[in-house]
């Protein structure tokens, strides 16, 4: 035999094929097989192909004939079977290059048939016996299916072009997917990528992969396992092959729906029993750590385009699966699907993702440092206020993510997690997120806690029972105050006037329409009747609506006199840098909302005050005053038109603007003051205020005119 030569230039291709960067492999693949085409064309046709054949390899039990290659030039020969033995180092990125450049071998070069490829695949690799380490053994077996991969990939492209025969490309595809099975079944770190192969087979037979299983046995054996016995690689495949199952492996298959489903229903996948059945099978998929197997990504692309199946597949395969599971590696893939799904799923969806399951294991392994999984719960809250602080995220979604966080209650999540994450978030609420996410809350203080199971689970503080959970709604949507714009303001106060002292009339004469004033005023100032049970909302309501009005009431007087609501005068920090840090930190956490003029919230609070006092509007008192007091302040309203009409007069620069006027044009706060408290506790507040019109009209009327009195003289001493 004639030793043959290979040009460096040649050689120094195998090399670049096993670099670590992608465009290198590919730049040194296509250059490669430039080169063999070259070299073929210009090789004279002769015995040269058939005496480089062969040989080279074999398998434990024997020698395997090797491919014929005939009409192949010497340097083909050498390169193909460089190439297959190159498929088993496990060098840097030497299998995926030496498996692209044998791809682009048989592609473009269609001398060599698919059948001696499979040939070539067994005598150049080296055989597996005794004396084989499980790392050799890996890497051989391994090898094995890149150069299968390789070949179907070929196969795709001549089958397209025409070159290839459908009856060849069935014959070379049973052959492939027997091998396949057959090593999918020898290790189970096989089966994630000889699944690969199967589905490369689909996508290159397309509507011809059903007459396959016919033609390869251990591939319908492996299909068809048993769902208790099976592993993600056989739901990824029946999954992904449903379409193309013969009516008689169908029924065979246990983790396909049954029952004359059509395929690609896929909402009859994601029935919470189909997912039961399967959810061991998916939970095993955790054996490729700390990787996220392929079956999810299928799994995942469809139950985002199907209602209420992220769902129940959270809630089976994570909440009752993976977060239930003593594996540190099934938690953690819990982790990797949540920081994948939350992106993807719809905004009502988020409150599901954030079950109590998956709360408590981020906050077990944030607790401590040392924690086995305390990095990726870091690193899993961390995507979480990446995500929200995004400026993609849609206001919902970073709403309803904030919300989840605080199911625990105000500050208890970042309380155990140790990371204020909670309060990073809301720190970063533009005024429209904060407007958005309190009229959320509010929807959920006026419905009852009993409203339907789903929407206290899919609620923000679903997990809180009762009537706690609406007073936490409570709680966060006062708590958002400070980042409330002026409109938001004065809605929320509505709402806590409305629900603190009043209640639809059930007895209101109805409006011309056929429609009560009552659903319409009660509706429009605090969004729905209160619904029951009632216990101490809306004593709750009572407080803050007072504590609110007394906080507006203070920024309104330091606005008026050009002071912020802190001290005018502060001591200068020692430290120059810190207190100039300091001032920078309070100035960017300073919210949109207190830049803006603080809004007459008390103004707003008695005119609603005095709307529902109106007969014929539908709502009446929850603790109703008598006759007497009503009448008391009925005068106290009187009065306070009486202030308000000079204080325009008096803005408007009008006559009469002297001091007792102006004196009495200042008691209008008070008077605001008095009309709320005195629904609180009119037993209280009535005596108080009984006289108080009338001194408003001593104030406000006009004094009367000095009559001209001679004034006596003195007497002296001479006139006694």
């Amino acid at each position: 035999m004639v030793r043959l030569e290979v040009p460096g230039h040649v050689l120094q291709h195998f090399w670049d094929l096993a670099n670590i960067e992608s465009e290198v492999r590919r730049e040194s693949a296509v250059n490669l097989v430039n080169e063999l085409k070259q070299a073929q064309d210009e090789h004279v046709g002769g015995s040269d192909g058939v005496m480089m054949g062969g040989g080279g390899g074999g398998d434990a039990n024997g020698a395997v004939d090797g491919p014929a290659l005939e009409g192949c030039s010497p340097v083909l020969v050498y390169a193909l079977k460089r190439l297959a033995r190159g498929l088993g180092s496990g060098r840097s990125g030497a299998r995926q290059g030496f498996a692209l450049a044998l791809t682009a071998a048989f592609t473009e070069i269609p001398l060599v048939s698919l059948p001696d490829g499979l040939k070539l695949l067994k005598s150049s690799l080296e055989p597996i016996t005794q004396s084989t380490k499980g790392a050799e053994a890996r890497d051989i077996l391994m090898g094995q299916l890149f150069g299968i991969a390789a070949l179907v990939r070929a196969m795709a492209t001549r089958f397209k072009s025409g070159d290839l025969p459908l009856d060849d490309a069935l014959a070379f595809g049973a052959s492939v997917a027997e091998e396949t099975s057959r090593l999918a079944a020898s290790k189970a770190y096989l089966a994630e990528s000889a699944a690969a192969v199967v589905l490369e087979l689909r996508a290159a037979l397309g509507a011809g992969m059903g007459r396959l299983f016919d033609r390869s046995p251990a591939l319908t054996e492996w299909i068809t396992t048993p769902a208790s016995k099976a592993g993600p690689e056989v739901v990824q495949l029946c999954m992904e092959l449903w379409p193309y199952l013969p009516q008689k492996v169908k029924e065979r298959c246990e983790c396909v729906p049954q029952g004359g489903v059509k395929a690609k229903d896929w909402g009859a996948v994601f029935q919470r029993d189909r997912v039961e059945t399967v959810r061991d099978a998916l939970m095993e998929s955790s054996y490729v750590h700390p990787r996220v197997h392929g079956v999810w990504d299928g799994l995942i692309k469809r139950a985002v385009e199907v209602p209420d199946a992220v769902e129940t597949l959270w809630d089976v395969t994570c909440e009752h699966g993976l977060f239930t599971s003593g594996s540190h590696q099934r938690r953690y893939l819990g982790f990797r699907l949540f920081s994948t799904l939350l992106p993807l799923c719809e905004p009502e969806t988020v409150p599901s993702l954030f079950s109590h399951g998956f709360i408590r294991c981020l906050l077990n392994n944030l607790n401590k440092d040392d924690n086995y999984l305390h990095a990726a719960a870091e690193e899993c809250l961390d995507s979480v206020v990446a995500y929200c602080k995004a400026k993609d995220t849609p206001q919902q979604k970073r709403l309803s993510v904030i919300a989840a966080l605080q199911r625990l209650g105000p500050n208890r999540f970042d309380k155990i997690s140790k990371r204020n994450a909670v309060r990073e978030l809301i720190g970063g609420l533009s005024v429209d997120d904060a407007s958005g996410y309190m009229r959320e809350l509010m929807g959920i203080f006026v419905h009852a806690p009993a409203d339907g199971a789903k929407r206290a689970e899919g609620a923000p503080g679903g997990e809180l029972f009762g009537n706690k959970r609406r007073l936490w709604a409570l709680e966060q949507a006062t708590g958002l105050w400070p980042k409330l714009p002026a409109a938001s303001q004065a809605t929320l106060v509505k709402l806590l006037v409305t629900h603190a002292f009043y209640q639809s009339d059930p007895d209101a004469a109805a409006s011309k329409k056929g429609k009560k004033k009552s659903a319409g005023l009660i509706e429009d100032a605090g969004v729905a009747p209160l619904a029951e049970p009632l216990d101490g909302l809306r004593e709750a309501c009572a407080v803050r609506v007072s504590s609110l009005l007394e906080r507006n009431l203070k920024a309104q007087r330091a606005s008026s006199a050009g002071k912020d609501d802190k001290p005018a005068e502060t001591k200068p920090a020692k430290k120059g840098k810190k207190g100039k840090k300091a001032a920078d930190e309070e100035t960017e956490a300073e919210p949109d909302a207190a830049k803006e003029a603080p809004a007459d919230l008390l103004s707003v609070a008695a005119d609603l005050c005095r709307a529902m006092d109106a007969k014929g509007s539908g709502a009446r008192l929850v603790d109703d005053m008598p006759r007497e007091c009503a009448d008391v302040r009925g005068s106290l309203f009187a009065a306070l038109d009486e202030v308000a009409g000079l204080a325009e007069k008096i803005g408007k620069g009008g006559a009469g603007a002297d001091a007792s006027v102006a004196a009495a044009s200042a008691v209008a706060p008070l008077l605001r003051v008095l009309s709320v408290l005195q629904l609180g506790d009119w037993r209280e507040f009535t005596p108080a205020i009984e006289d108080l019109p009338r001194c408003v009209d001593d104030l406000v009327k006009a004094p009367e005119p000095k009559k001209g009195k001679k004034t006596p003289a003195k007497k002296g001493k001479k006139g006694k």
